[in-house]
């Protein structure tokens, strides 16, 4: 059975048990003994994550946003107290249960290949709209070493034209006229407006404008810890890392 209490996060992996920590896509992969009894219950319960491997790469995100959007939870892919209550509740359907067969990871596949072949540059302009941009920049380079999604602080040569700039802004931060601006409060619709975004710049590119976008994100609260800064600038960076996916 999932422990009731999820509090424990640290560097070592070893002994941990389904529950105890919280579980999402990072820089290092976060593995052990709870990421392979989480892929085992995702995998029983129809939502494979490319066989039990105990490490928490793409593909378990993926199967875990899937599994809380089924579920009605909200499709963060963190595995958290209320994912953990929910498989704690259909224990008895995941148990000892066979994996479902996998197939093709598609959606993957197409993932890692739009981030190969997109050249887009990711920057913001104050310290949490920069840790978006940089943890969106290392989870795209996870999921795909050749990605060319990159934010700007690695960036080692200027952009050139045909690389899409991507300002990633608080809300209620100064509207910037001609530019492209997209209003992340939807996450089932923010990659149509990514994409329409985006034909807007390719357009005014051809008038001899910046190809460039600006992204609005709500971010955390004045009050918030730095831990749940943290874990909310990771969620945001995940969110707009597959509506880029998704609208590409």
């Amino acid at each position: 059975m999932i422990p009731q209490a999820i509090h424990r996060e640290g560097e070592a992996d070893e002994g941990f048990e389904l529950g105890e920590r919280l579980l999402y896509l990072r820089t290092p992969y976060f593995s052990g003994k709870d990421v392979e009894q989480l892929q085992t219950a995702l995998g029983a319960l129809g939502f494979a994550c490319g066989g039990v491997s105990g490490t928490f790469g793409a593909y378990t995100e993926g199967a875990l946003r899937k599994f809380q959007l089924n579920m009605g939870l909200v499709p963060d892919g963190i595995a958290g107290v209320k994912t953990y209550a929910t498989l704690r509740h259909l224990h008895n359907a995941w148990q000892d249960k066979p994996q479902i067969e996998d197939r093709a990871y598609m959606g993957f596949a197409r993932a890692a290949d739009v981030l190969e072949n997109h050249a887009v540059c990711l920057f913001g302009t104050e310290e949490y709209t920069r840790s978006v941009a940089s943890n969106m920049s290392n989870l795209a380079m996870a999921t795909n070493p050749r990605s060319k999604m990159v934010s700007a602080e690695t960036l080692l040569v200027p952009p050139d034209a045909n690389m899409l700039l991507a300002h990633i802004v608080r809300s209620g931060r100064p509207y910037e006229t001609n530019v492209p601006r997209v209003v992340c409060d939807d996450p089932q619709v923010l990659g149509r407006r990514i994409a329409n975004a985006v034909d807007a710049a390719n357009e005014a590119a051809e008038a001899g404008r910046p190809r460039r976008i600006v992204l609005e994100i709500v971010g955390p609260g004045v009050d918030e810890s730095v831990a749940a800064i943290e874990r909310a600038a990771h969620h945001d960076a995940i969110t707009l890392l597959d509506a880029f996916c998704n609208a590409f």
